[in-house]
C-alpha cells in the first residue's frame, strides 16, 4: 500500500478514536415553580474556561470532554445557584437544572462605620486575592456588594455576597467570576478559609499582551500545585524537577537513639520528623475502578514537595517576609490530611480540596495566581 494512502488511514483511525472519546452535556434550564425557561443564565465548568449561557428556550451544550467528571455550575440572578457532578465515562449525558428563586436568608448584618467597613473589605480583598504583583493589579470591580455578617467572637469575619464577583486580572489575562460560597478570616489567629464556583474567561488580546500573558502563566504554572499533581499523575516527577517525601512525626523517649542515616528536627515536644521518599506509585492508589482512573493519596503526616527551582510564587512572597523552611535554590510546599481519602484523577485534578490543605508556598496560592483547570502550558 502506498506510504500516502497508509498516513491517511492512520489519521483518520487517530481521528475517530479521539471522537469516540469525546462526550457533551446538554440540557435545559427552567424555574421551577413555573416550568419557564431561563434565557441567559449561565452554564460553566467550575475552575475552567469551559462556559456558555442559554438560548431564548432555556437550552445549552458545552463539550467536547475526555472522560472523567465534572463539576457543571448553574447561575442566574435572582435564583439558588445550582451545582451538577457530571460523571462522563461511556457517553454524553443530558441535564435538567430546575432553579428555585432565592430566599432572603436571614443574616445578621454586621453595620460597621466606613472607616471599619473599608478596613474589613481590605483584608476581604487580600485574602481572596492574595498579596503578589498579579494580587495588587487585579481588581475586583464590585468589591462593595460584599457584606459582614455579625459573630459572636469579635476576631471572626464571616463574608457574604449575593452577586457573583468579578475580578479583572491583568497580570495573567483573565477575567475572574467567582460566586462565593464561604468566606472565614480570624484577625486574632490569621486563619482563614474561602470557597467558592470559579469561571475564568481569557481576554484573547493579540500581539505582545497575548506574548506576555503566555510568558506570565508559564511562570505562574511552573512548581505549583497544578503542575505537580499533573506530573504526579503521569508520573513524571523526576523529569518535572519534584522530589516528594512523606514526613512521619515521631515521639522519642528521653533516652531514644535516633535511627542512622535519618535527617531529623527535634521540635520542643521531644519529636522528630522522618523524611521518607516516595514515588508515584507508592502515593497513588487505585480508588475506583471506573472508564477513567480515579486515586488516592496515601500520605503520612504531611507530604513534603521540593521544587527544583525558585518559583515566581516564592521569589514574590519572600521579598518582604521570612518563609521558614525554605531553601536557597528550590521552592518548599506541602500537603497535609485533613480529612481524608484525598482524591485525584488521571488529569491531576483534585477533587476533595476540603479534604487537605496546603503550606509552604503553595499557602500562598490565591485567586489572583491560579489558572484554570483547563490550562495547558505552551
Amino acid at each position: 500500500m502506498n506510504t500516502v494512502y497508509k498516513l491517511i488511514i492512520i489519521f483518520l483511525l487517530v481521528q475517530c478514536t479521539a471522537a469516540a472519546q469525546s462526550f457533551y452535556i446538554k440540557g435545559v434550564v427552567t424555574d421551577d415553580e413555573t416550568g419557564t425557561p431561563l434565557a441567559n443564565a449561565s452554564i460553566f465548568i467550575n475552575s475552567s474556561t469551559t462556559g456558555t449561557i442559554t438560548n431564548s428556550a432555556g437550552e445549552f451544550q458545552l463539550g467536547p470532554f475526555a472522560p472523567g467528571t465534572y463539576e457543571v455550575v448553574a447561575s442566574f440572578v435572582g435564583y439558588e445557584r445550582l451545582l451538577y457532578v457530571a460523571d462522563l465515562r461511556t457517553t454524553s449525558i443530558r441535564i435538567s437544572f430546575r432553579m428555585n428563586k432565592r430566599n432572603e436568608e436571614m443574616r445578621e448584618l454586621l453595620i460597621l462605620p466606613e472607616e471599619t467597613r473599608v478596613r474589613y473589605l481590605e483584608i476581604f480583598r487580600k485574602t481572596l486575592l492574595g498579596e503578589t504583583n498579579a494580587a495588587r493589579r487585579a481588581k475586583v470591580k464590585n468589591l462593595r456588594d460584599v457584606q459582614f455578617e455579625a459573630t459572636a467572637n469579635r476576631n471572626e469575619l464571616v463574608a457574604y455576597c449575593d452577586t457573583t464577583l468579578v475580578v479583572d486580572n491583568p497580570e495573567l489575562g483573565y477575567v475572574v467570576y467567582f460566586d462565593l460560597v464561604d468566606f472565614y478570616y480570624n484577625r486574632a489567629t490569621g486563619e482563614s478559609r474561602f470557597f467558592g464556583y470559579t469561571r475564568f474567561v481569557d481576554k484573547n488580546d493579540e500581539g505582545e499582551n497575548k506574548r506576555r500573558w503566555a510568558k506570565r502563566r508559564r511562570e505562574t504554572y511552573d512548581g505549583s500545585s497544578m503542575h505537580f499533581f499533573r506530573s504526579l499523575v503521569n508520573r513524571q516527577l523526576k523529569e518535572e524537577k519534584f522530589t516528594v517525601q512523606n514526613i512521619y512525626r515521631k515521639e522519642m523517649k528521653q533516652d531514644g537513639v535516633p535511627p542512622k542515616n535519618i535527617t531529623i528536627q527535634m521540635g520542643r515536644s521531644n519529636a522528630i520528623d522522618i523524611a521518607v521518599p516516595v514515588t508515584e506509585d507508592s502515593l497513588l492508589h487505585l480508588y475506583s475502578d471506573s472508564g477513567y482512573k480515579i486515586y488516592e493519596l496515601k500520605m503520612a503526616d504531611r507530604l513534603r514537595v521540593v521544587y527544583a527551582k525558585n518559583t515566581a510564587l516564592k521569589l514574590e512572597v519572600t521579598k518582604n517576609r521570612i518563609i521558614g523552611g525554605q531553601v536557597r535554590d528550590g521552592s518548599i510546599s506541602g500537603l497535609r490530611p485533613y480529612k481524608p481519602p484525598v482524591l485525584v484523577d488521571y488529569r491531576g485534578r483534585l477533587l476533595t480540596p476540603m479534604a487537605a490543605y496546603y503550606d509552604g508556598i503553595w499557602s500562598f496560592e490565591r485567586l489572583a495566581n491560579m489558572l484554570p483547570e483547563d490550562y495547558k502550558p505552551e
